[in-house]
């Protein structure tokens, strides 16, 4: 059995849009059982990042600043169609700024003028917040009907993936019973589900971890984000320590959970694995979970890794014998 797609963006878990010999568009994920054709996928994600903004936190802000360059640099190089917009933490006290998108233009793209910038600006919220941090409350009302259809208007796409990434040094103190369950039901309300069933949002956290509560941040100040765990479990996303000055390594390791949901390639057919062949503009590339590709058996996906995540325009070839043919 052969599949052949050729990448315009990311997404890889599809769902056919017509069955026939011809180019094809692809909207939510899910398999596709025709071959030799001209698939297009979508490349949009939304990113919606919650800087924490009270007394404690611009050195981490700094930190985080400092790595949207290669951030940028790698959407860039995959050409990610993004949209990405900054909220604060502080919904009440003398500074209530949260709740809606920071600076101008609200969110930026790959075309903003001054990108990097204006981005890695944008990261520096300050310390001037309420030191009652309420970051879930903040990004709900940012991502409410009401704000997208006026301030917020154009950063919000129902067909592109949502990723959350929150930072803080303090667990969530947004006023809700049940707050978990309230924002994973807001957020699954907001993103309907991809054709297979699997959520179009994704939650990330940066901030300090239940096992690393011995790790002090800049004030000495340390408590886990509980909530913001959960949540983060609930949609298989990623946790990463605040606890260190530099940040690279929890960016790119939520950058690598991204790009593994937008080039995860589920397959239409149980394979006999040992047959499954990957190739990439032509070359083979060997099965390897640190720069080739693996296959997820829980899933029944092929996963890309490192240097082999599919680049932008690439023609992959995925092929293999399904096991009911044996």
């Amino acid at each position: 059995m052969k599949k052949e797609f050729s990448v315009l963006g990311m997404i890889a878990t599809v769902f056919v849009l017509a069955a026939c010999a011809q180019d094809v568009k692809f909207d939510l994920p899910a398999a596709s059982d025709n071959f030799g054709q001209n698939i297009t996928y979508n490349n949009k994600v939304d990113i919606l990042w919650i800087v924490d903004n009270s007394s404690s936190m611009l050195k981490h802000q700094q930190s985080l600043s400092a790595q949207v360059p290669d951030l940028v640099g790698k959407l860039n190089s995959l050409k990610m169609d993004y949209h990405m917009a900054v909220v604060t933490t502080s919904m009440g006290g003398t500074n209530p700024d949260g709740g809606r998108f920071v600076g101008s233009p609200k969110y930026v793209t790959s075309t903003t003028p001054d990108l990097l910038n204006t981005l890695k600006d944008r990261m520096i919220v300050g310390e001037a917040g309420s030191n009652n941090e309420r970051g879930l409350e903040s990004m709900e009302k940012a991502l409410s009907a009401s704000y997208l259809a006026n301030e917020g208007k154009g950063f919000f796409r129902e067909d592109a993936l949502l990723v959350i990434i929150a930072l803080s040094d303090e667990n969530d103190k947004s006023a809700v019973s049940n707050p978990v369950s309230h924002y994973v039901n807001f957020l699954d309300g907001l993103k309907r589900p991809w054709v297979d069933g699997s959520r179009s949002w994704v939650f990330n956290f940066i901030g300090v971890l239940p096992t690393s509560v011995n790790c002090k941040t800049f004030n000495d100040y340390s408590e886990s984000g509980l909530t913001f765990i959960d949540i983060v479990r609930e949609s298989a996303g990623v946790q990463e320590s605040i606890c260190s000055t530099n940040l690279s390594s929890a960016v790119s390791n939520i950058r690598a959970r991204i790009y593994q949901i937008l080039t995860d390639f589920k397959l239409s057919k149980l394979p006999l694995v040992e047959t499954i062949t990957v190739s990439i503009n032509g070359q083979s590339i060997p099965r390897s979970n640190v720069n080739g590709w693996d296959y997820i058996e829980s899933l029944n996906v092929i996963r890309f890794y490192g240097s082999a995540v599919p680049s932008a325009d690439a023609s992959i070839k995925v092929d293999f014998k399904p096991k009911e043919a044996n």
